[in-house]
């Protein structure tokens, strides 16, 4: 019986995990035509890659500050993809590139 139980919890915690029944939405205008990803898996990305430059939460640092930003996900996409200034191009790639576009997405303010 402690097996059944066991694994009955730890099925609804697996299923409601995946399911993020309270995560907050990417706002609408943000998406376009740029694939996101996750925002949470974007945060953690985010923390080990970009804040170094670009301060906690976006706040500023050695790079340009994100928070607030008035622009457009496609065009923070385009300086991910092609670097500038002494950010390396393709910093991010692939999954981890959508999931760090979901989370920035959060702290900009998209056109």
């Amino acid at each position: 019986m402690p097996l059944v139980l066991l694994f009955g919890v730890a099925g609804v915690t697996y299923a409601l995990a995946k399911w993020h029944p309270a995560r907050p939405g990417v706002p609408a205008a943000a998406a376009g035509s740029v694939k996101l990803g996750d925002q949470y898996r974007g945060a953690t990305v985010f923390q080990q890659t970009c804040q170094g430059c670009h301060g906690e939460n976006g706040s500023g640092g050695v790079g340009p500050r994100l928070k607030d930003l008035p622009v457009t996900i496609a065009q923070v996409k385009a300086q991910i993809d092609q670097g500038g200034g002494t950010m390396p191009a393709g910093l991010v790639k692939g999954h981890a590139e959508e999931d760090v576009l979901a989370y920035v997405a959060t702290l900009i303010a998209a056109k």
